[in-house]
């Protein structure tokens, strides 16, 4: 199966999931689509979420991998925290030449971060870190832009 297929395989399941009788809370869909992308692409070191918790600082969410996240980043600093100052996806194919990284595992090479995004407002992050160089391209940017936005 290639990216694009697990992709839209996530996709189905994630909407399938949320669309249930009982609406699911912001921290239950972060919960399941960290689950879901994390089970599809079972190679990323960390996929998960960091939450908007006050406008300076982003606080882990919910989350998927072998290591224990940074608790908090703040706002402007490495690709989480610059990702959700500028509003925008951010793609890093070498984590050692991004200017501000911060690193929560030293296996992790490149980096996708894509700000979720309500009424205007950054409301989380999902980072994903690869132990591979150059893993994220523009079908994963826009894939996961499409999927963030049903949360």
């Amino acid at each position: 199966m290639d990216k694009k297929d697990k992709y839209d395989k996530v996709s189905r399941i994630v909407e399938t999931a949320f669309s249930g009788d009982l609406a699911l809370s912001f921290e239950a869909k972060m919960s399941l689509m960290s689950a879901v992308l994390h089970m599809e692409f079972g190679h990323w070191i960390f996929c998960g979420f960091y939450v908007m918790r006050d406008p300076k600082i982003l606080e882990i969410g919910p989350y998927q991998g072998n290591i224990l996240a940074c608790t908090h980043i703040p706002i402007g600093l490495g690709v989480c925290g610059t990702s959700a100052k500028e509003k925008k996806t951010i793609v890093v194919d070498d984590v050692r030449t991004y200017a501000n990284y911060i690193s929560c595992d030293s296996d992790t090479i490149s980096e996708i971060v894509v700000p979720i995004i309500h009424n205007k407002e950054v409301k989380a992050v999902l980072d994903i870190d690869s132990p591979l160089l150059s893993d994220f391209d523009e079908i994963d940017k826009l894939s996961l832009e499409r999927i963030s936005s049903i949360i």
